[in-house]
């Protein structure tokens, strides 16, 4: 797709960690956790910088200055799921790049009073599925004033981490994603948009016809246990949860249904829980003595029989299991404790 870029880097650390206690959170893919379990997340991103616009207009105060590869400016940049593509001009002659080209490419980006440049220091695909089509990046910031570098991305324990690139960009309040073909969040591994991309709901690709840029969305809600879709997280980041979808083939299938003191917690459209059952992360936050609004939505969907059935025309697109002992006794949950 064709598109004046804008680069939005949607969610400062502090703007997204409204959960009292979320420790950030672990970098963990499917194959890592026992029973195909995966680990939520209370954070929808991570980076140091909120919004910069690269067509040159001004965005939050920062605006593109030009992306360069060996000094010589990129052209026409594409997004395509989530690998770039520009055109470069070498002596008199276009070249087109894309993927990995793009390694050593720097991107400046200026402010009212500050200049910053992002190096693109390697960009590969996910190692876990080499044939697939998510691409990671590298990426680090340099402070012009103190000519220092740092990773754009950091993960829980402060460790540097890749980010994906996601067409749209996402409210740093509500969580909404915000549809504009102008526009790529580039979104850090550490958290929720980036790994529902690796559990494999991917927004810019298709199952059997079917697009996954709303079980993308449903899947941000679903991690971070927001029921009403506004925006409030309900979890702590690294909590074991089984999730599941209604599609066919499906992307992710039930691993828990074998073990004891699991059951539903909900199904997950792109606004927010559908319906609920009775094993909830919110009970999680009580044996932690965190204290929380109740979810104003949770009376009108409570009392939904079936809930993670994918009955009915309630719109539930993802679905999770959850052992609500989790908090006050691990091992009541057969087996769930992150490998």
């Amino acid at each position: 797709m064709t598109r004046g870029i804008w680069l939005a880097l949607v969610c400062s650390v502090v703007a997204c960690d409204v959960v009292e206690n979320d420790i950030g959170t672990a970098i963990t893919l499917r194959s890592d956790v026992g029973n195909g379990l995966e680990l939520n997340s209370a954070r929808m991103n991570g980076q140091q910088f909120n919004g910069m616009r690269m067509n040159g207009i001004n965005l939050n105060g920062m605006r593109m200055n030009g992306w360069t590869v060996n000094g010589i400016n990129l052209n026409a940049i594409n997004l395509n799921g989530s690998s770039f593509s520009a055109t470069m001009v070498v002596d008199g002659t276009p070249v087109q790049v894309s993927g990995d080209d793009l390694i050593g490419s720097l991107l400046t980006l200026e402010g009212s009073s500050e200049t910053y440049v992002l190096r693109f220091d390697d960009i590969y695909l996910n190692p876990a599925d080499p044939d697939g089509d998510v691409w990671f990046y590298d990426i680090s910031v340099q402070d012009a004033s103190e000519g220092t570098w740092s990773s754009l991305c950091y993960d829980h324990d402060g460790q540097p981490t890749q980010a994906i690139a996601i067409g749209n960009y996402w409210d740093t309040v509500t969580g909404d994603r915000i549809d504009d073909a102008s526009v790529v969040t580039f979104a850090c591994r550490d958290a929720v948009l980036a790994k529902c991309v690796e559990w494999g709901y991917r927004p810019w690709a298709t199952v059997a016809g079917v697009s996954l840029t709303d079980h993308h969305q449903a899947c941000t809600r679903l991690a971070r246990a927001d029921y009403c879709g506004d925006g409030t997280p309900h979890t702590f980041t690294g909590t074991p949860i089984d999730v599941f979808d209604a599609l066919s083939p499906a992307i992710q299938s039930p691993a828990t249904l074998a073990l004891q003191n699991w059951g539903i917690e909900a199904e997950w459209g792109p606004d927010g829980a559908v319906c609920v059952g009775d094993q909830m992360r919110l009970k999680m936050l009580d044996d932690a003595g965190i204290s929380y609004e109740y979810p104003p939505c949770l009376d009108a969907i409570d009392d939904i029989s079936g809930c993670g059935s994918f009955g009915g025309d309630r719109g539930g697109l993802l679905a999770d299991r959850y052992c609500d002992q989790w908090q006050s006794d691990p091992g009541a949950c057969d087996g769930s404790q992150p490998g």
